[in-house]
This record gives structure tokens, C-alpha cells and sequence, in this order.
């Protein structure tokens, strides 16, 4: 039995309208704040003893890891604007605390709590305490999958595969689905098929009775492939339909051969497939293309598509054992799960096959291995490999990415080669830099030595094995380019490389000067905005970062906030603040998690504002998930560096 805190979200007057479709609108525009400020500057709303409020004791320090009793970490801005500054940048909307607090009991842990991940390796040994099931359920069905962030995919997938289960409220009510099913579920959608079948396999109550969960993983392993039908065919045991019938005859055909089509281990043909043709085609609503296809697995004509706009995963998979061409409009498709498939079919269109590929690792559906791979069979045509200079400047699709990766492969001379992986950086998206597509690039830096002559690569080269995490070969590049280029391009990594290494000895004030002068030297609002978001991942990570340096970044020519900029919407759902706020104070590491992956959504920490970046980095810290804090911030600010 277990107790917990049920949160009465309780507004002010004034955010009231912040709950009405007035919550579409923004919170005004104001000074940049202090999301973590030192605790001397710290009081507490008591009187002091002459009578004044707010001379009273001095709060305990937010980034500190607080205790079960601790307070939740202020919601509202810690630094208030002067009425003569303008603002810089949006803040995250102000959530009143809650002002009732209940108590309530819960009932026995959820059955479906078993998961590869146990202790340390997972999200500790009760993940869930403090937050009953039925919140658990809702909040993962939200959950992002398709976010750009190694750093936050990971962090979904320890909490999906951690040992533990929420507990049911009293008088609680069954859930539609159970908790186990659904983390299965999202391990499929985000691309972890082998993740979601060994918890599946530690699950099999929850799997016999949720067939939505076993198609989810039955899909996933049929396009990342090879399917494996052993597991498969177990696993549809409980079920019927259609779907399982396709899947039974996708398997016969792989492992058989019928009409003399495909190779078999036995040599005979398995009884009844005619039958099982037949059968399928005359059900309503069949899947036309895998039947097509399926019938050239068999030995039947050879199959060509002409259009394949939304293909099931049976039809690609079938496809890629066929090794068959697929026509040009499957890069209509989203789902990167299928444009991994279609990547990874050796008789896809080079051209094809390097744009799906490319997508899908952005997505982190496939990896480094296999993006090279794709690129390395893009085709060039005459002398492009010696123009691609002028041909980065006018396109910067994948195969461009393809061509400077295979004309590295075919180099020789050291200035050519200093030449194609500056291009090569030069060609990458922030949302590409701590993923597959960063890997492959960084794979190239690694042929090189940071000398001078590399010097002109030393600031991009440092900020991408940064993003990646290899923080020994991003500081060789670092202290290349403060060597060689003392410019505003190297100070702005000084945010990150502290961020990547650790704060430098003496806590870095001396660095921090120097890094403010020379960033905000003829910086525009934008460049302003940049330089206060580097401030708060910095204070978030735990390095103390003076009053005087958030007044700097303030722009004194800005105007004051106009009704357009009261127009814009907030930076982040209030509930979902307050919630993160107060499971981090009260050590609640699954809710604490789970909010973050909320709040971060499928943008990622690159694409978030640093303003809500900086507090889930906060949070995390202070549950004890440091490392995945350190990631998150430093994707972040390998973002604002660029």
C-alpha cells in the first residue's frame, strides 16, 4: 500500500484566462529570467523581524537534490523585469502552486511491473512511487516516438524497459489496456522491436489479452526484419483474422517454396497454401499489394509496382525478401519505421534508397552502419565528385550528403581531405548533429588529425562530437580552435564544451566574462535570445551565473511589448509544469521522467525553447538522473552554438 500526493491544481485569477482558450495566447514577453538562481539571492515570503516580507530565511538551493519534504521548485520567474528593459526573450507560462493537498491510498501494484531493466540501469528500484496507475496509463499513451534525440530516445526506452509498476487508487477500475501492453506498444512505434519483445517475453498475460500490442510488434520486426516467425506464430495463437493469416502465410512462403518460387530447406512444398491464397483474396478489405506480392513469393509473375503510397509493413517486407524494385512515390511516406524498410531493400533506386535512408536515420530508425551503406550506393554522375562545392551551395538533400561522403572514401591528398569533411559539416542540420547522419560525418573527422592545417574545421568539428557525446575528440578539436581561431564562432562553444566536459576549475567566471563579451558583441535580439538560453542550461548544470550576466543579455534598444507579441501562444502546457515541478521536488523519478518526455515532444531538446530545456535538466538532476540531464542539455546546446 502506498500514499501519494494528488495534485489540486488550483489558478489565480490571473492565469484563470490561462485555463480558457485564452491559454492559446502568450504569456508576455519579459527580461531574460533566472530559471535557477543562486540561493543567496533567495528568501523566503516571510516577514523579517522590522516587519518587511521577503527578508526572511534563505531557501535551500533548487539545483541541489532535495529531499522527500523538499519544496517544489518555483514556477514563477525569479528575476523581475525593470520596468525600463525590454524583454528578450518568451517565458513559460506561471503556474500557481496547488493550494489543497489530499492524501489518498492506493491499491496493489499493477501485475505487468517485470522489465529487462532493473536498479541502476533502469529508473531505480521503484520508479513509480507516488503516482497511481491510472495517471501512468494517460500520460503514455502521450508519449513521444518519433523525436531526433538519441538522448531523449534513450531515455524513453530505460523508462519503458525499467523493472516496476504504478499502483491502482482504491475502487480504481480495471484499464482498458494494461500497463505492460502499452509499454510494449511504444517500444514498437519507437523503433525498438527487440527491446519490445524482451519485455513482452517477461509479459505473457498482458500480451495474449491486448492484440493491438502484438500487431504493433509483429510490424516492427517485420520492418526493421527479419521477422522472427517462430515468435510470431506463438504469438498470434490467441488471436484471428486476417492480419495473422497474412503473417502465417508471409512465413510459409520465406521458409517454403510453393509453384517452385523461393528456395526451401526441405525441398517440399507445404500443403494448403492454394487454399490459403484463396481465402484471402475473398475476404472485404484485404491487403491487395501483399497478395500481389506474396504471389511472386510463390513463383508467380515477377512484381513491378508502379505505386506503393501506403504499403503495409507484410507488403514491404515481402518486397525486400524479393529484393524488388519500389517505385519513387514510397518517399511520400512518414512512418520512418517504413522508410527504414524501404532503405534497407537492396533492390530500392539508389536515388530512392539514400533519401529514405537518410529520413529514417534522422528519425534514429536506422542507424550509422546502414546510412553509409545507402550512401555509399547513390550513384554519381560525370564530375560531380569534383564539384561539390558548387553543388552543397545549391542543394542540400541527402544525396549531395552522399556524393562528399563517397568522394572522402576516393581521396588521397590531405588538403582534399580537410576540404570534403569541412564541407561535410558544413551540410548538416542541427536536428542531424547527435544522430545517425552526425555519426557518419564525425566517422570522417576521425581519418583527420586536429592540426593547423585542419584549424579552419576545429569550431564545427568540436560542437559535433560535443552533440555525439565523444568528449575526448570534441576537446582535441576545441582546444585546436581556441589555439587558431579566437573568434565569436569559438566562444560561442564555450557553453557547450563546459556542458560536454564539466565546469571548468573556479566554478568558470573568468570564462563565462570573456565568453558573454565576446558573444554579445553587435549581437542582435536573436543572437541575445541565443546567448540567455546558453545562460540557462548553464545554471541548470549547475554553474553559478551572476545577476549582472542575465542584465547583459537584455536588449536596451528594444521596444516594449506590443499586442503582437502578447498574441504569441506559451512555451509549454502549465500542467504538465506544475506536474514536473513537483514529482522532481518529491523525488518521483517515472513521473519525473515522463513529464520531461512530455514537455520535450518529438522536437527534441534542439527544437525546444532552452527555457523549458533548462528546467527539465534541472528536474532530472535533481531525481539523480544526471547523465541523461548532461545529454539532454548538451544536445540542447550544441543547438544554440550554431
Amino acid at each position: 500500500m502506498f500514499a501519494v500526493v494528488s495534485l489540486g491544481l488550483v489558478l489565480s485569477g490571473t492565469l484563470a484566462g490561462a485555463a480558457t482558450p485564452a491559454l492559446a495566447q502568450a504569456v508576455p514577453s519579459g527580461p531574460p529570467i533566472r530559471l535557477f538562481p543562486p540561493p543567496d539571492r533567495l528568501t523566503a515570503p516571510e516577514a523579517d523581524p522590522g516587519g518587511q516580507p521577503g527578508a526572511g530565511r534563505v531557501l535551500d538551493d533548487p539545483l541541489a537534490s532535495p529531499g522527500r519534504s523538499a519544496a517544489p521548485l518555483s514556477l514563477t520567474p525569479l528575476l523581475a523585469p525593470a520596468p525600463d528593459r525590454a524583454p528578450s526573450f518568451d517565458v513559460v507560462p506561471i503556474v500557481v502552486p496547488p493550494s489543497a493537498i489530499a492524501v489518498e491510498t492506493l491499491g496493489p501494484l499493477d501485475p505487468d511491473g517485470a522489465g529487462p531493466l532493473a536498479g541502476a540501469a533502469g529508473l531505480g528500484n521503484d520508479p513509480w512511487r507516488g503516482i497511481p496507475r491510472a495517471e501512468v496509463l494517460a500520460l503514455l499513451t502521450e508519449l513521444p516516438t518519433l523525436t531526433p534525440s538519441p538522448a531523449v530516445k534513450e531515455l524513453q526506452r530505460r523508462l519503458l524497459l525499467s523493472r516496476g509498476s504504478p499502483a491502482a487508487a482504491p475502487g480504481e477500475p480495471e484499464p482498458a489496456r494494461r500497463f505492460g501492453a502499452l509499454r510494449v506498444e511504444k517500444l514498437a512505434a519507437m523503433g525498438d522491436p527487440r527491446g519490445a519483445a524482451d519485455l513482452a517475453a517477461l509479459l505473457p498475460e498482458a500480451m495474449t489479452a491486448d492484440e493491438a500490442a502484438a500487431r504493433a510488434l509483429t510490424d516492427a520486426e517485420l520492418l526493421a526484419g527479419p521477422l522472427d516467425c517462430a515468435a510470431a506464430t506463438e504469438r498470434a495463437k490467441p488471436f484471428s483474422g486476417p492480419y495473422w493469416q497474412r503473417v502465417e502465410l508471409f512465413c510459409r512462403l520465406r521458409a517454403g517454396r510453393i509453384g517452385g518460387g523461393m528456395p526451401t530447406e526441405t525441398g517440399a512444398a507445404p500443403a494448403g497454401d492454394d487454399l490459403a491464397f484463396e481465402m484471402l483474396r475473398e475476404q472485404p478489405g484485404g491487403d491487395a499489394d501483399f497478395l500481389r506480392v506474396a504471389e511472386a513469393m510463390a513463383g508467380g509473375p515477377a512484381v513491378r509496382p508502379r505505386s506503393l503510397k501506403d504499403p503495409s509493413p507484410l507488403t514491404l517486407a515481402a518486397l525486400r525478401a524479393l529484393q524488388a524494385a519500389l517505385p519513387p512515390d514510397v518517399l511520400s511516406l512518414t512512418d520512418p519505421a517504413r522508410l527504414a524498410a524501404v532503405a534497407s531493400n537492396s533492390g530500392t533506386d539508389p536515388a530512392t534508397r539514400v533519401t529514405a535512408a537518410e529520413r529514417a536515420a534522422t528519425a534514429l530508425f536506422l542507424d550509422s552502419r546502414r546510412l553509409e551503406e545507402a550512401y555509399r550506393a547513390a550513384p554519381a554522375k560525370g564530375d560531380e565528385l569534383l564539384r561539390l562545392k558548387d553543388a552543397a551551395a545549391r542543394d542540400r538533400t541527402a544525396r549531395t550528403r552522399a556524393l562528399v561522403q563517397q568522394a572522402m572514401l576516393a581521396a588521397m591528398g590531405g588538403v582534399r581531405r580537410v576540404e570534403l569533411a569541412g564541407l561535410a559539416l558544413e551540410l548538416l542540420d542541427p536536428p542531424m548533429l547527435a544522430g545517425p547522419v552526425g555519426a557518419v560525418v564525425a566517422d570522417m573527422l576521425d581519418t583527420l588529425s586536429p592540426t593547423p592545417d585542419a584549424a579552419a574545421l576545429a569550431p564545427a568539428a568540436a560542437r559535433l562530437c560535443f552533440a555525439l557525446g565523444r568528449a575526448d575528440k570534441g576537446k582535441r578539436w576545441h582546444d585546436l580552435a581556441l589555439r587558431s581561431r579566437p573568434t565569436a564562432e569559438v566562444a560561442r562553444l564555450w557553453p557547450l564544451a563546459v556542458i560536454a566536459l564539466g565546469p571548468p576549475p573556479g566554478g568558470g567566471a573568468l570564462g563565462l566574462a570573456g565568453w558573454l563579451d565576446e558573444s554579445l558583441r553587435g549581437a542582435d535580439p536573436e543572437a541575445r535570445a541565443r546567448v540567455a538560453g546558453q545562460l540557462a542550461l548553464l545554471q541548470a548544470m549547475g554553474l553559478a551565473v551572476p545577476e549582472e550576466a542575465w542584465r547583459r543579455t537584455a536588449d536596451p534598444e528594444e521596444s516594449a511589448p506590443t499586442p503582437a507579441d502578447a498574441a504569441r501562444p506559451p512555451t509549454a502546457d502549465p500542467a504538465l509544469w506544475q506536474r514536473l515541478a513537483e514529482a522532481s521536488a518529491d523525488r518521483r523519478v517515472g513521473e519525473t521522467a515522463l513529464a520531461a518526455l512530455l514537455l520535450l515532444g518529438n522536437a527534441g531538446p534542439a527544437g525546444t525553447p532552452p527555457a523549458v530545456v533548462a528546467r527539465v535538466v534541472g528536474a532530472l538532476r535533481a531525481v539523480g538522473l544526471d547523465g541523461d540531464a548532461r545529454a539532454i542539455a548538451r544536445e540542447a546546446a550544441a543547438a544554440l552554438a550554431g
